[in-house]
């Protein structure tokens, strides 16, 4: 099952590195198909998973709910305790702790959970990831901003997005008992599924833009970033989850959540406000890449 997955996930991420090696992707097509990941796949995706949840316990679901809030109320502390004690410079330091609260679960914890546990286990994700949104379209867009520039105001059209509408409507399904009919169902399913091989191209093809070597050769601060992001923060999230008692996928679906590497959406945050472009790019990227030594280790351990 493990070697199955891992296999898929590789051959899709391959066939848009070799696209985009070829010229056939380029940034433009891959910002218009992660819009459509984004915006229709990943929310018809999250709709229907709540089909799946006829025997979980809705008390269980709300402390797991608060217990997720609970990890991205504590990220920023976190992120500025191992600034601190990396002595990363001043400049650079809202740029590095975006690296640690922002991990890429639009693009791998998505589609390696379903591919591990069956779609039914992303409504498992997006409950415990319910403070990602908030926090990125708040404090996170504050961390991209320029000291020259204005801080970026909050704005509730940011937030309440076609993902963050679809994590509230499969909650408020489940917890209402509502479900969707047989035919409303499968044509959610239909694209919804396209969700994970799609996500996975883009990503390759996105690889496939840089010259790794440039990248591997440069920030070498980004080694550390990356045993962080994908070593490190899932350990935690694994013995605190344990410590609360939860076992099984559960605690697997929050360690995968907290295992995936950098978010694309640092990159896009820093490209956006011109701050440290280049710096924001280099640690999707190799995060990225350093987590295909890493996620097989951690898809194989019995969660």
């Amino acid at each position: 099952m493990v070697i199955a997955t891992i296999c898929k996930l590789l051959l899709a991420v391959g066939v848009g590195f070799y696209l985009s090696r070829k010229g056939i992707f380029n940034s433009e097509i891959n910002q218009k198909l992660s819009y459509f990941i984004i915006n229709i796949c990943l929310p018809l995706l999250i709709v229907v998973s709540m089909d799946s949840t006829e025997d979980i316990d809705k008390g269980e679901f709300a402390r797991y709910i608060a217990l997720g809030i609970c990890f991205y109320l504590a990220l920023p502390f976190f992120s500025k305790l191992i600034n601190a004690l990396t002595r990363v410079k001043k400049e650079e330091r809202s740029i590095y702790e975006a690296f640690y609260l922002f991990s890429n679960n639009t693009f791998f914890g998505y589609p390696i959970a379903a591919s591990l546990y069956g779609s039914g286990c992303i409504f498992h994700l997006i409950v415990f990831n319910l403070g990602f949104d908030l926090l990125y379209y708040t404090y996170g867009l504050r961390l991209f901003s320029r000291k020259d520039e204005a801080r970026e105001k909050l704005s509730l059209k940011k937030i309440i997005n076609p993902g963050v509408i679809a994590s509230l409507a499969a909650i408020i399904f489940f917890f209402f008992d509502i479900r969707l009919p047989v035919g409303a169902a499968d044509a959610c399913s239909f694209l919804g599924d396209l969700a994970s091989p799609l996500s996975m191209i883009v990503i390759g093809s996105n690889i496939g833009a840089y010259s790794l070597k440039d990248l591997f050769r440069g920030e070498k601060r980004l080694y550390f970033v990356s045993f962080v992001r994908l070593i490190l923060l899932p350990a935690i999230t694994c013995g605190v989850m344990t410590l609360f008692g939860y076992s099984g996928i559960l605690r697997g679906i929050a360690v995968i959540s907290m295992g995936t590497p950098v978010a694309t959406m640092v990159s896009m945050g820093c490209i956006e406000h011109e701050n440290h472009e280049k710096l924001g790019t280099a640690g999707v990227i190799v995060t990225t890449t350093l987590s295909f030594l890493t996620l097989p280790v951690l898809l194989a351990i019995p969660w």
